[in-house]
């Protein structure tokens, strides 16, 4: 194989195979070059016959990157990210506003509903609010309290499905809420009588059983009096209301999510943010997956171990939120932005949010993709169609 490339600003070649991104990624990293184009790349003689840009605002990373130029907003760690990007993806700030965790979709009225973040000084006043955006005006709403929201999805005939943590006396729950009506009910709110840590983050199967993790925030945040169950773990609620823990052994377990197929899920162990404000290395940042038969889960396996792609942040990494799309990749929230992997566990890249907690995607193609950090909510169009948003994907007449 032979490689003649010249460097110079945002152009690339758009059909390359593999082996003329190795040309090209060689050449980078040898000169240390941050975005970059090809004018001529041949491959055993043949020339490629096809020319396009690298997106508006995107840049080859490398591990040096951060100490030579201002951060880009979208971070290309290998070429097939830019598959997720498409050829105009940009990256838009809506407005500040505290939203936090949840960020779910509802088509029937256009809104994306979220929680707001927990301020100590707030209890028990008004220790988390659920709050709601129009997708269509922007305007945030408060939509009611709760005690102490945190993830949130939608299930299979469009009720909004929370997490609520409790705090003080009050147990935490799964709660269901009509979004047409409010009107809401408790899906589970106990494991074998005993109450839940702090639940964290839920999803539906497409058999309507209902899976969420449940480490102890609320405990090392002194929200909540000591842990009952005395350990941290993955639960499922069957249609018939029955609470099974179906996974444990976490430190603290935290977003979850299917695979297109749902013959996987994926898990992400938040440890190395131990709650009380500090941050200790030596804990798990990782997504851990497992293979599904009904509901077992077996075959553990770490997917990913998630890091900062910059040593400036204070902590190695903390995965939070978890997406998965059509295609298997997989989106998790980290301190420097939603990081996306292959199916395989690959990074492809970054999309360059800082303090990112959670995302969810939106509109009529499931393909925008909105962005919590706490302070002010986010968006970037993708050339992606989200999974497991069956509610959402029926609504809008997709296969």
């Amino acid at each position: 194989m032979t490689c003649r490339t010249k460097i110079c600003v945002k152009e690339v070649w758009w059909s390359m195979d593999h082996s003329q991104y190795l040309c090209l990624l060689l050449q980078i990293f040898v000169t240390g070059a941050a975005t970059a184009s090809i004018h001529e790349i041949s491959v055993n003689g043949k020339q490629t016959l096809q020319r396009n840009t690298l997106p508006s605002g995107a840049c080859i990373w490398h591990k040096n990157s951060g100490h030579h130029r201002a951060p880009c907003d979208f971070e290309v760690v290998d070429m097939e990210f830019l598959d997720v990007l498409g050829r105009v993806p940009k990256l838009e700030f809506i407005k500040k506003a505290p939203a936090h965790e949840g960020g779910v979709y509802f088509p029937d009225k256009g809104e994306y509903y979220f929680s707001s973040p927990w301020n100590s000084n707030e209890l028990p006043g008004k220790p988390v609010n659920l709050m709601k955006m129009s997708l269509k005006t922007r305007e945030v709403s408060f939509v009611s309290k709760t005690t102490m929201a945190n993830g949130m999805t939608l299930d299979n005939i469009g009720n909004l499905v929370v997490c609520e943590q409790g705090f003080l006396e009050k147990r935490g729950s799964i709660q269901k809420i009509n979004l047409h009506n409010m009107t809401s009910t408790i899906a589970a709110d106990n494991w074998k009588g005993l109450p839940f840590n702090s639940p964290n983050d839920v999803v539906v199967k497409s058999d309507n059983s209902i899976w969420f993790t449940d480490p102890d925030y609320g405990q090392t945040q002194h929200f909540k009096g000591p842990s009952e169950i005395g350990k941290n773990q993955v639960y499922r609620v069957s249609i018939n209301g029955d609470v099974r823990a179906v996974a444990d052994g976490f430190t603290k377990p935290n977003g979850l999510a299917f695979s297109p197929d749902e013959k996987l899920l994926y898990v992400t162990d938040t440890g190395t943010t131990v709650g009380d404000g500090t941050f200790d290395p030596t804990k798990p940042h990782d997504i851990n997956v497992f293979d599904v038969e009904g509901s077992i889960l077996s075959n553990r396996r770490v997917f990913a171990s998630v890091a900062v792609l910059e040593g400036s942040l204070p902590s190695i990494g903390v995965p939070d939120g978890i997406k998965v799309d059509t295609q298997g990749r997989v989106y998790t929230a980290n301190q420097d932005g939603i990081q996306v992997f292959s199916p395989k566990g690959k990074l492809l890249g970054l999309i360059r949010v800082q303090g990112a907690v959670n995302m969810g995607f939106v509109g009529p193609h499931l393909d925008q993709m909105i962005i919590t950090n706490s302070t002010a909510i986010h968006s970037v169009q993708l050339n992606v169609q989200a999974a497991g948003l069956l509610y959402a994907k029926a609504y809008h007449h997709h296969p």
